[in-house]
């Protein structure tokens, strides 16, 4: 039966994570060079109409039709949008089925656009409109139906409340597979172009994550409302582990970057354990989430990866963090299971085979599907340099 309230507030958690995406496209193009900065917007928010209209025909059914292949992808119940109507569906018993069809093509939306972020000034517009087109149907849409459709994962117990695996793991290691595809970059690199666009747009992403994972309850109810504190504390636990590494390895400095990433971190962390466990142990997943994204920085610094914005290190390490983390500080009185603090080792095997199988499947998946795209329509620029979003103009203002 649906219920105003609830209504009331899955639209709103919807219209905020939406805006969620163009904030994404101001942090990229505040953090890379100016001349970077029209190019990243482009890429970030095109996602929005092309995902839209991809998801819309297909990818839904993909990932929340009734299982084929034993569980491996949803079938065609919803093809062009079929049977989605105002009345309540299975997901979301309170709400219509229609606006948890657009809730979830926000989530669609933004883990696609994520992964422009690790291949700056590398991606042609066409191609990557493809990309980012097939990788939503090939890589996102199964895994959102093994994890949260009732596919292979949910039917051996794997949990993941907003999306440790389902959006952020596999957009960070999508993002490291194109990477490896499509190689470095031929020039040096700048610093930040706009600090005060970078704190601007985390500012609106940090806020947003308050409806990305109370909004993944589906109801305006006890879980949300969990989400939102694990939410804040997750995050705020990341910011300052993440700012003291960065005092004590950088002689005793701290910038808004350090500041930034610890709590998206944190953020990230967040989102698969964020309805599901004590408020103690999301501070201990926050704080961890600091420590191992830090570090996995500093990893892919050493091995010459050129993941630019980092998307790897915080989506793919945090994400996958989250979702292990689950399988330990899961609490049954929150929970569907139990985790290992609470007597279920089983579970904490069931989240890492997820983990394993999905990290697996969208790196492959990914770098063949790069390889293939490049061979049939080139898929970097020429030299590095960014194809012309905007003019002159655009920029300066951007930039401020």
């Amino acid at each position: 039966m649906i219920q105003a309230g609830d209504t009331a507030f899955i639209l709103i958690c919807t219209c905020v994570v939406l805006f969620m995406t163009p904030a994404v496209a101001v942090l990229y193009g505040s953090l890379t060079e100016r001349r970077y900065g029209p190019t990243m917007l482009m890429q970030t928010c095109i996602a929005i109409p092309v995902i839209t209209i991809v998801w819309s025909l297909l990818g839904f059914t993909l990932a929340f039709g009734s299982d084929v292949l034993g569980g491996l992808i949803g079938g065609l119940d919803y093809l062009f949008l079929r049977n989605i109507g105002s009345e309540t569906g299975a997901f979301a018993p309170t709400v219509s089925f229609a606006i948890f069809f657009v809730f979830q093509a926000t989530f669609a939306i933004i883990t696609s656009a994520l992964i422009c972020g690790a291949v700056v000034g590398r991606m042609r517009l066409l191609p990557y409109m493809l990309f980012i087109s097939l990788w939503s149907l090939l890589v996102y849409s199964p895994v959102v139906h093994w994890v949260w459709g009732g596919g292979i994962l949910q039917q051996w117990g794997y949990v993941d409340f907003a999306g440790g695996v389902p959006v952020h793991m596999i957009a960070g290691f999508s993002a490291l597979a194109a990477v490896k595809a499509v190689g470095n970059r031929e020039m040096g690199k700048e610093g930040p172009s706009n600090l005060t666009n970078v704190v601007i747009a985390m500012g609106i992403l940090w806020a947003g994550w308050f409806c990305f994972n109370g909004g993944s309850s589906m109801a305006a109810g006890g879980t949300a409302a969990v989400a939102m504190v694990s939410t804040l504390l997750g995050s705020s636990a990341g910011a300052i582990v993440w700012m003291m590494l960065a005092y004590y390895r950088n002689d005793k400095q701290v910038t808004i970057l350090d500041l930034s990433f610890g709590a998206l971190a944190g953020l990230v962390v967040s989102s698969p354990l964020a309805g599901y466990v004590v408020p103690w142990a999301i501070i201990l997943a926050g704080a961890i989430a600091g420590l191992a994204c830090y570090y996995a920085v500093l990893f892919r610094i050493q091995r010459n990866y050129d993941d630019t914005l980092d998307v790897w290190a915080l989506h793919g390490v945090g994400g996958l963090l989250g979702a292990f983390l689950l399988g330990i500080f899961a609490d049954p009185s929150l929970a569907p299971a139990a985790g290992l603090l609470y007597g279920n080792s089983q579970q904490l095997t069931v989240q890492a085979a997820g983990i394993l199988i999905a990290a697996v499947y969208c790196f492959i998946v990914t770098y063949v599907m790069v390889k293939v795209i490049n061979r049939f329509s080139r898929f970097r620029t020429a030299g590095d340099v960014p194809e012309d979003f905007g003019t002159e103009e655009d920029t300066a203002v951007m930039n401020g």
